[in-house]
């Protein structure tokens, strides 16, 4: 928790948040500016959005630091737990941009009924679904598994854009199974977007932690 504490912090110092996060305001604003929306469809929109927006969130967050920094950070405080903050930290930004997603309508009271419990439980899921399948992308494209910003971006850009014509969640899939006014039907519709996303999330942490060990 401390590695994570301080890469957060670092990337706070760096001011590479500013960009994504506002973006991510901005748009989440825009998505209930007007009053009386359906709770879970809009909701299903909003996670759709956040899936893109939290790619560049976690890539700014991943290549916030220099390689020289990466490498003196696990080498003072060693490989594995170095690994293990930075996942934490990228997680960490992923929880915040759902509650975020969450919380602006919850407070700006934009839908068309206050939401009950199950409603909010099911949004928090499908934004996390959303932010965690943008962050786990992210970090196969980020330092030090892909030098080349250039190379990167795209390669996340393709990726993400392939989500929609082969029917992938976060995408597509998650905001179906939010477009509905009955709720007891989105967990049997969301259960498949949460086990493809979830096994995603854990086969790149592998990944992640095999890699950035070796070569940081």
């Amino acid at each position: 928790m401390i590695v994570g504490r301080y890469l957060l912090a670092d990337y706070v110092r760096s001011r590479r948040f500013v960009a994504p996060l506002l973006l991510l305001a901005v748009g989440v604003a825009l998505f209930y500016s007007q009053p009386g929306m359906p709770v879970l469809s809009t909701a299903g929109a909003c996670a759709a959005y956040l899936f893109p927006i939290q790619c560049w969130v976690a890539l700014s967050f991943l290549n916030a630091q220099s390689a020289s920094d990466r490498h003196v950070l696990a080498a003072t405080v060693g490989g594995r737990r170095f690994v293990v903050g930075r996942l934490l930290a990228a997680g960490a930004l992923a929880a915040f941009s759902s509650v975020l997603a969450l919380g602006y309508p919850l407070v700006s009271g934009v839908y068309e009924h206050t939401p009950h419990l199950n409603e909010i439980g099911l949004i928090l899921s499908a934004n996390l679904i959303a932010t965690v399948s943008g962050t786990a992308l992210s970090a196969l494209f980020a330092q030090p598994i892909v030098q080349s910003r250039a190379v990167s971006v795209l390669g996340i850009a393709v990726c993400a854009l392939l989500t929609v014509p082969l029917d992938l969640p976060p995408t597509l899939p998650t905001a179906r199974a939010l477009d509905t006014i009955d709720a007891s039907q989105v967990p049997a519709r969301l259960i498949g977007d949460l086990v493809t996303v979830s096994t995603f999330a854990l086969g790149v942490t592998v990944i992640c932690a095999r890699l950035w060990r070796r070569r940081e």
